[in-house]
């Protein structure tokens, strides 16, 4: 598998845990190669992304300074699909739940009149999306929501905020480093997002990337899916983290192939059609007990073909 996947693998992620002194001295020295500088007050709290828009950070957090080291694109195949999914499929309502810094929501211009929404639930982030949305060209058309993405509405969710990596803070399991902030964050459903709005016309295009409750947000927005007149998506989908949320994989996977038609990513990191899909057939797949990819989601099998990617 790639690179980018075995650093999610247990024994990687408990090295992460264990010794983030070590990780934080990594990212220092990029930072170092980079700036010639490790001074705080010096280092830039903004990014210019490959559009030209921009994305502020935290510097003196290691994500936001791994952001700066990369030029704000650290997932490249998110960021070659979701680029793509605006320019050719053109969607009308856009969602992306888990911003963290925001340079997925951020990294394009939008249709005019596309409605887009950003939901995040560390709060030590919202600050940075924020700012971002005041400098981006279609600021007007974006809403920013700080909840917890599930299938319930207005409860309070247990929400561990990793202070160490912020890409990393879930409510499905609580880091062993002692750099993590508990805190509660109000849920929310997608659905209720859109009770007002008359979507049957609507074409969305969504990403969601929360540590293993995917599940749930998913669960969270079938009327959504339902009514929509077409859907793309881009999921995570990280066994380690939906075994320790509680969902059943198998059900997962059966709940998303009774709503899409799903392309993976395989460990040559080319897209490849899945039916019949189930975890036994993902661990072959993979030759791992733990998998680690994303899944490319479409109401309409037509749809990949106006998205131009690599697919098997």
């Amino acid at each position: 598998m790639e690179a980018k996947a075995l650093l999610r693998k247990p024994i990687f992620m408990k090295m992460w845990e264990k010794h983030p002194k070590i990780w934080k001295l990594l990212i220092d020295a990029g930072i170092l190669l980079k700036y010639k500088t490790l001074n705080i007050n010096r280092l830039p709290n903004q990014i210019k992304l490959p559009s030209c828009h921009v994305i502020y950070v935290n510097p003196n957090e290691n994500r936001g300074r791994a952001l700066l080291i990369k030029d704000g694109v650290t997932q490249d195949r998110l960021a070659v699909f979701w680029s793509r999914a605006v320019r050719q499929y053109k969607p009308s309502l856009v969602l992306d739940v888990g911003v963290n810094y925001g340079e997925c929501l951020f990294s394009v211009s939008y249709p005019s009149g596309t409605i887009v929404y950003g939901i995040e639930a560390n709060k030590h982030l919202f600050k940075y999306i924020m700012q971002s949305r005041e400098e981006h060209p279609n600021k007007e058309q974006i809403h920013l929501v700080h909840a917890f993405a599930s299938d319930r509405e207005d409860e309070e969710q247990l929400f561990y905020i990793d202070t160490h990596w912020s890409g990393t803070s879930s409510a499905s399991y609580m880091p062993s480093h002692q750099m993590v902030e508990e805190t509660v964050v109000p849920t929310v459903t997608v659905d209720s997002l859109f009770e007002q709005e008359e979507v049957c016309t609507h074409d969305l295009l969504f990403k969601v990337d929360v540590e293993g409750f995917e599940g749930f947000v998913l669960k969270g927005m079938e009327k959504l899916l339902t009514n929509c007149r077409t859907a793309v998506g881009l999921i995570e989908f990280n066994s380690h983290y939906i075994q320790n949320s509680g969902i059943d994989i198998d059900e997962f996977l059966l709940f998303l192939q009774s709503h899409f038609t799903i392309y993976i990513y395989d460990a040559s990191n080319r897209m490849i059609p899945a039916s019949a899909l189930t975890y036994a057939r993902l661990k072959n797949l993979f030759k791992s007990e733990y998998v680690h990819t994303d899944f490319l989601l479409v109401t309409d099998a037509a749809l990949k073909d106006c998205l131009g990617l690599d697919m098997g």
